[in-house]
């Protein structure tokens, strides 16, 4: 049975734009969706046994058949221009799945934006103070 809608990070609306009935208690969801077909069906969501982790980086690949994500911490610096990329998770998606999943993350990040302003993915200019130069030549 195919769900229309993709409820992913819908944790704080009571609705969110697709019609998606969620309570806003983290972990104890109650979804409303439309299935294929017309039908509609109520999802209970257990995420009681669901591993969580931190994500920092996250790679993405495929193929005409899937959509690969691989979701790392933060990068381990292994010399003055190398680092490894420990990917602690990977998810198979079909193309579908992911067009939902990227249309879910552009709605929450919306909310966010609306709710406390742009986010600057450059680190350079979120930075409130820059690093002092550093002086030409030695200092006497």
């Amino acid at each position: 049975m195919a769900i229309v809608g993709f409820p992913i990070g819908i944790h704080s609306s009571a609705h969110n734009e697709r019609g998606l009935n969620v309570s806003k208690d983290f972990g104890s969801e109650t979804l409303d969706s439309t299935a294929a077909g017309g039908q509609q069906i109520q999802i209970q969501v257990d995420d009681s046994d669901a591993p969580v982790s931190y994500c920092t980086l996250v790679r993405v690949g495929g193929s005409a058949e899937e959509i690969v994500l691989d979701f790392s911490g933060p990068l381990r610096p292994t010399g003055a221009k190398s680092a490894v990329m420990q990917v602690e998770q990977r998810i198979f998606m079909n193309p579908w799945a992911a067009k939902r999943l990227a249309m879910a993350l552009s709605q929450a990040i919306q909310r966010y934006e609306d709710a406390y302003g742009d986010l600057e993915l450059d680190e350079r200019k979120r930075r409130k103070h820059q690093p002092l130069p550093k002086p030409e030549g030695k200092l006497s």
